[in-house]
C-alpha cells in the first residue's frame, strides 16, 4: 500500500514537471521571453523540490536545470537570465463578513483547583531533600571511617 501511494505521488510530480518543461519549451519556441523566464524559475524550483523529496535524483534535477538555463540564455541572451523573474500576483479573495454568534450560555462554575507548586517551592523541597540526604549520609561516612581505622589497626597488630 505504501509503495502504491508513493508511486502515485511520484507520477503526479513527474507529470507536473513535464508540463512545466513543455510550457518552457513552448515559450522559448514562440519567443515569449517573460513567460519563459517565469517558467524557468518555476521549473528550477519544482525540480529541486523533487530532488529533495527523492522523486528525482539530485544530479538529474541539476542536469535538467542546467540544460533549460542554457537553452534560455542561448535564445534570449545572458542579460535576460540575470533579470529577476516576475510572477503574477495571486488573486485576492474577498473575505465574507463573519456571522454573528448567539451569546453562549454561562458555563457552570468549576471547582477551584489547589494551587500548583511554583518553582520556588520546588527548589525549596529539592534543597530539603539534599539536606536530608547529606544528613543521612553523614553517619554512614563515620561508620566507614571507623571501619578503615579498625582495618589499619588489625594490619599493624598482625605485622
Amino acid at each position: 500500500r505504501v509503495i502504491e501511494t508513493k508511486t502515485r505521488r511520484n507520477r503526479r510530480v513527474k507529470g507536473h514537471l513535464k508540463e512545466i518543461l513543455k510550457r518552457f519549451e513552448t515559450a522559448v519556441a514562440t519567443g515569449d521571453r517573460e513567460t519563459a523566464r517565469n517558467t524557468l524559475a518555476l521549473a528550477e524550483k519544482r525540480l529541486m523540490q523533487a530532488a529533495s523529496k527523492g522523486i528525482l535524483h539530485g544530479n538529474t534535477a541539476s542536469r535538467k536545470v542546467s540544460r533549460i538555463t542554457t537553452r534560455f540564455s542561448q535564445e534570449f541572451g545572458q542579460e535576460a537570465l540575470l533579470e529577476k523573474a516576475v510572477r503574477p500576483a495571486p488573486p485576492v479573495k474577498e473575505k465574507k463578513p463573519a456571522k454573528a454568534k448567539a451569546p453562549a450560555a454561562e458555563a457552570p462554575a468549576v471547582a477551584e483547583e489547589a494551587p500548583r507548586a511554583t518553582t520556588s517551592t520546588k527548589i525549596e523541597s529539592a534543597e530539603e531533600a539534599v539536606v536530608t540526604e547529606t544528613e543521612s549520609a553523614a553517619p554512614e561516612a563515620e561508620v566507614a571511617d571507623e571501619a578503615t581505622e579498625n582495618e589499619e589497626e588489625n594490619r599493624t597488630e598482625n605485622d
